[in-house]
């Protein structure tokens, strides 16, 4: 799927940006971060695609020759909300803390499920749904019967614990449900969005606003 194969890069700034001819209208655009000398290309037609000394974020992959590719559906300045990079860099902020959540999992959830490895709600959300708001993640879970368990969750943190009545998600295919609602988005408003697969619109955050703390 596109998001996995793609890399990530946040906040660059364009510079010795380049458009040159390919032939048969096509033109390969070029340019390198303001700190590095890396070269990032596409190709497009002889239109500008992004001004020099803006700040944008990026998603690109490695061709065979080495070559660093922008995918245009994956580029766009860092104000604004682009769907395929906010769900790379959920992605990349939950495998920075999986083993936190996964521990906290563990010793926090518990439920009578033998058929896999099952999420209480907020880690779940915070494992794969941080592109989304948490009740988004919830609502859009419930609506197309992802797998669920009744669990108890318990907080040892607290002086006087007592166990709170919840679902788990298994984790089977739980990744692959938020790809697909993201990746099938579009945009119907300046901040909203509408996929096929949910029935209601919602926004998705865009990376600045992507925390498991709300």
């Amino acid at each position: 799927m596109k998001s996995r194969e793609l890399n990530t890069i946040h906040d660059l700034i364009v510079s010795n940006y380049q458009i040159k001819p390919l032939g048969d209208g096509k033109f390969e655009h070029s340019f390198t971060p303001a700190t590095t000398d890396t070269v990032y290309k596409f190709v497009a037609n002889g239109t500008a695609e992004v001004e020099e000394g803006e700040r944008y974020n990026i998603g690109y992959y490695v061709d065979d020759n080495g070559d660093k590719i922008i995918d245009l559906s994956a580029l766009s300045k860092n104000t604004e909300v682009n769907p395929i990079i906010s769900l790379l860099f959920a992605k990349e902020e939950a495998k920075g803390k999986h083993v936190i959540n996964k521990g906290k999992n563990d010793e926090r959830v518990h439920h009578d499920a033998t058929d896999g490895y099952y999420w209480g709600k907020k880690y779940a959300w915070r494992e794969y749904g941080l592109v989304v708001p948490k009740q988004v993640f919830y609502d859009y879970l419930a609506e197309i019967g992802f797998p669920c368990v009744d669990c108890e969750t318990i907080n040892p943190d607290l002086a006087f614990t007592s166990n709170e009545k919840s679902i788990a998600y298994k984790d089977e295919g739980l990744g692959n449900a938020v790809d697909d609602l993201i990746m099938s988005a579009k945009k119907e408003t300046k901040t909203l969005y509408k996929s096929p697969l949910f029935s209601r619109r919602f926004t998705i955050r865009g990376i600045s606003a992507i925390t498991d703390k709300k």
